[in-house]
């Protein structure tokens, strides 16, 4: 039996919870939690689960709290991404975090990355949608158009929005003000959101599609293939970009983010049953005749994994199955990790993503 994995999550709230839940129980792992706050730590306690739970007052305690570790997990805000991967870079341990990669942090973790693995966006998108993304692309002729869509949205939706508080409503905002990263003739540009409407059928199921930040930032991992274009666009129920337009635009709230904020806190409801979809087509030609192929998924929660929803459930399944691989040494154990090169069905058959497939 191989020895179990050490692994140090930063951060007691619902990712970090989701992963400890995730990780609990399995012999292939050990799993400490860390965080600042002693009630979001009593949260986990209260849960009874096989994982050792510390407090820390200041980042300079970190490095010995990583002492004897294998990996250290960042699931903090983005703010303290940089004292968690200082931790891992002094403490000479594997790094996991679940946004995108980041200058300041990658510069941090440049020479560990000579001797320990460090694995940037490993959660649902940053993460699982470019793996899909990139497998469809690698299995294609000619690619020239790649339109990537991903959205949670409530399994019965209760108001105009159809929408809930799925993820994070700060989030969200960001989501639908920022401009957003895509190629257009071979070429990086950004684009403004809530842009590019239309609408789609899944299952039967009519939704829209629109342009949005926030997905996969880093679109150069699939350079090799040169596409033309690049598309990453959020998917809503029908309706929802009118009301969310009417609210930014009409209303003026784009330039009123606390009180945009204190709305959408205030007036929508908490969602633990939401579905996760994933739906991206690539176009292309294969010598005179144009093709087209597309792959759609479809994640819904697992409830025997604790009350969380299908985007957290997707985003700690896909850590936790990278994880598995390197404590199997199926991946390797240094260098920056590009695991959208994994095999997308490798990582759909994993115990801890395939239970949330199609789980209806």
């Amino acid at each position: 039996m191989m020895t179990p994995l050490k692994v140090t999550i930063f951060g007691a709230g619902r990712i970090g919870t989701a992963l400890a839940i995730t990780l609990a129980g399995n012999p292939a792992f050990r799993v400490d939690v860390i965080d600042r706050s002693e009630e979001a730590l009593d949260g986990l306690r209260a849960m009874k689960i096989d994982v050792a739970l510390r407090r820390f007052r200041h980042n300079d305690e970190l490095r010995a709290m990583l002492s004897g570790r294998d990996v250290a997990v960042a699931a903090v805000p983005e703010s303290a991404l940089k004292a968690v991967a200082n931790a891992a870079a002094q403490a000479d341990v594997h790094y996991l975090d679940f946004t995108g990669a980041r200058p300041e942090t990658q510069a941090i973790l440049q020479a560990l990355s000579t001797r320990r693995a460090i694995f940037n966006g490993c959660g649902v998108s940053p993460g699982l949608v470019g793996n899909i993304a990139w497998g469809l692309m690698e299995r294609g002729s000619a690619i020239t158009d790649l339109v990537i869509r991903v959205g949670a949205v409530p399994r019965c939706p209760t108001n105009r929005l159809g929408y809930g508080q799925i993820w994070n409503v700060d989030g969200l905002i960001d989501e639908y003000t920022r401009p957003t990263a895509a190629i257009r003739d071979g070429k990086a540009v950004t684009l403004s959101p809530l842009e590019d409407y239309r609408t789609l059928s899944i299952d039967g199921v009519a939704y829209e599609e629109f342009i949005t930040a926030g997905g996969i930032e880093d679109l150069s991992i699939f350079s090799e293939f040169s596409p033309g274009n690049i598309t990453v666009k959020t998917i809503r129920y029908p309706g929802h970009l009118d009301y969310m337009r009417f609210l930014l635009d009409d209303l003026g709230l784009r330039n009123r983010r606390d009180m945009m904020r204190s709305l959408l806190c205030n007036g929508l409801p908490i969602i633990d049953d939401d579905i996760l979809l994933v739906m991206v087509t690539a176009r292309g030609s294969r010598g005179r005749q144009p093709t087209e192929c597309t792959v759609c998924h479809r994640f819904s929660p697992d409830k025997k994994n604790g009350a969380f929803n299908a985007l957290t459930s997707v985003a700690t399944g896909y850590a936790a199955t990278l994880l598995t691989l390197l404590q199997r040494e199926d991946i390797a154990s240094s260098g920056f990790i590009e695991h959208h090169r994994i095999g997308t069905q490798v990582l759909l058959d994993s115990a801890f993503l395939k239970p949330l497939l199609n789980h209806h």
